[in-house]
């Protein structure tokens, strides 16, 4: 749990919230996009594995 970052907890956070409400209103369509946010957080791939951020440009001397 040490590598658990806030963002990785919203992702899993956010994931089981879509599966659930798909689930519970019956919208089949949902569940892969909350499948999706849940895997990104538990194999750490994607935005919560801080792969987000663009790269800032370095000046050369």
């Amino acid at each position: 749990m040490k590598t658990w970052t806030l963002s990785r907890f919203l992702y899993l956070a956010a994931g089981l919230f879509f599966v659930l409400i798909a689930a519970n209103d019956r919208v089949w369509f949902m569940i892969p996009f909350g499948l999706y946010f849940m895997a990104m957080a538990i194999f750490k791939f994607g935005c919560a594995a801080g792969a987000c951020q663009v790269p800032e440009k370095r000046e050369e001397e």
